[in-house]
């Protein structure tokens, strides 16, 4: 509930109120943002601003109701992991239904960018021609996954980030957690990405450990001592992600763009190695990593591919010295 207060405040929120009001709300709108708790939030924050006569009291039977997820004018989907032509097809007789307490009905699908193509043609014509007072909040994390026609007959708002002092206040009471300060750094103002990394028991271990690759990895023969980690999906995706963090934030660095380094505590460690990496050999190791991550890796031995990665970034750091 804390949480949701912090979306109530943010502006679409504001104008898509004054939209209601002045009956120029759209019938479906699709939120996207990189982080998909954030996108949760957001819908669900918009849902209780406009079937509470308060624009979110809290209180009230329907803020009430929206909070514990059993409205029954706001339906969320999907029904299982990933969005389905199941849910599709329920949708479709849901819409044509009266609503039972509301004036009218919140049709919620998170994540729509993890379905299927099938499930999104299913999807269309209702979107194209809904039934009337019916209102279709749709998210995604990733709007290339998201067909065309779907993204042409919604209305998208970008859900932003909050700034560093808004994510230190929505987390205030996290500050005795050893994740703290990586978390508001690393978590880039979503709150889903900075939840996870407070979660994270092993997050701080694993930071450890990627500035000790960026730091210490200066020959092949030295790689075999970061082979002895276990590595799972979740896991490897992390080190993707501090990773090139990190040789950003070292191009910051090798550019003079101190100012814009995001881990401040890395500036020292970094400015030591600069001498070791040319302008064009860290952004060759950053295409290489974001590479990795958008490949996420199906189908292959993760710790096999993670010393092929730490081969291959010693190469471009020697080959364009």
């Amino acid at each position: 509930m804390e949480l949701i207060k912090y979306f109530l405040k943010l502006p679409f929120i504001t104008k898509l109120l004054q939209d209601k009001q002045q009956n120029k709300l759209s019938s479906g709108y699709l939120f996207h943002s990189l982080d998909a708790s954030s996108n949760a939030f957001a819908v669900t924050a918009l849902a209780m601003t406009l079937l509470c006569k308060k624009s979110g009291c809290f209180s009230c039977e329907n803020c009430i109701k929206i909070l514990k997820n059993s409205h029954p004018d706001v339906l969320y989907y999907p029904k299982e992991k990933a969005f389905s032509v199941f849910d599709a097809k329920d949708i479709i007789e849901q819409a044509y239904k009266k609503p039972m307490i509301a004036n009218f009905k919140i049709i919620i699908i998170n994540e729509i960018d993890n379905s299927s193509i099938e499930a999104q043609n299913k999807l269309l014509k209702i979107i194209e021609e809904p039934p009337k007072n019916v209102f279709f909040l749709i998210t995604t994390s990733n709007l290339d996954k998201v067909l065309q026609t779907i993204k042409s007959r919604l209305l998208k708002i970008k859900v932003p980030c909050f700034s560093l002092d808004e994510i230190k206040e929505i987390f205030d009471s996290f500050r005795n957690n050893e994740n703290y300060s990586l978390a508001i750094t690393y978590g880039q103002g979503y709150v889903g990405k900075t939840l996870e990394i407070l979660k994270n028991e092993n997050y701080l271990a694993i930071y450890e450990f990627c500035k000790e690759i960026v730091i210490h990895l200066k020959q092949s023969s030295q790689i075999i001592n970061f082979l002895n980690e276990k590595i799972d999906k979740d896991k490897f995706i992390i080190i993707l992600t501090i990773l090139s963090s990190f040789y950003r934030d070292l191009l910051m660095l090798l550019c003079n763009q101190d100012y814009l380094v995001v881990d401040k505590d890395l500036i020292k460690d970094f400015a030591e190695i600069k001498k070791e990496f040319s302008i064009n050999s860290v952004i060759k190791i950053i295409n290489l990593i974001n590479q990795i991550n958008e490949k996420r890796f199906s189908n292959v031995s993760l710790n096999l591919l993670f010393e092929t990665m730490l081969v291959k970034i010693l190469e471009v750091k020697f080959r364009c010295k």
